[in-house]
């Protein structure tokens, strides 16, 4: 990057109080994910190598490498702002008042940013002969817990505005 030069990133976060957000989406996996060890589909030693790989950092952690010089690896931060990100499937329930569309957008949501990497814990890994059928139980059983009862997910996002220091 030359001098001046911007770095513009959104990523996940936790809000100021430390939550991660997602909350009713995560509580719908996780009992759906205790449904298929009860089943027997799952081995609960595959259940609990199973992990969702992000961390979301707080306002003060993002600005934390910065300290008192506001400068970090020859970039300062211009703009740090923690929000919370739009909610679009509470959207378009709050208007349709389709529980069952809500449930399934999420699990869709879900099935294609997420599933793929607990499948991976099952023995067989990625060549599992149960993979399918855990991807589709897991969707069917999350988007059926959240269309019992649907609420808007909190999602707390990051936009950070890096600058190249001149020296």
């Amino acid at each position: 990057m030359r001098a001046g030069a911007r770095l513009v990133i959104l990523t996940m976060a936790r809000d100021d109080s430390g939550d991660f957000g997602y909350r009713p989406l995560i509580e719908a996996m996780y009992a759906s994910l205790l449904d298929l060890v009860d089943q027997g589909l799952v081995l609960t030693e595959e259940m609990h190598r199973m992990a969702i790989p992000t961390f979301g950092r707080t306002r003060s952690e993002f600005g934390s490498p910065f300290g008192r010089e506001g400068r970090f690896a020859g970039l300062s931060i211009e703009h740090l702002e923690v929000f919370n990100g739009e909610d679009r499937i509470w959207e378009d329930f709050r208007s349709t008042q389709d529980a069952s569309a809500f449930g399934a957008q999420w699990a869709a949501f879900s099935r294609a940013s997420v599933f793929p990497t607990l499948a991976v814990e099952l023995d067989g890994g990625h060549r599992d002969p149960r993979g399918e059928e855990f991807l589709q139980r897991l969707e069917a059983g999350t988007a059926n817990r959240l269309a019992k009862a649907p609420e808007q997910m909190s999602i707390p996002l990051a936009k950070m505005v890096f600058v190249k220091c001149v020296n």
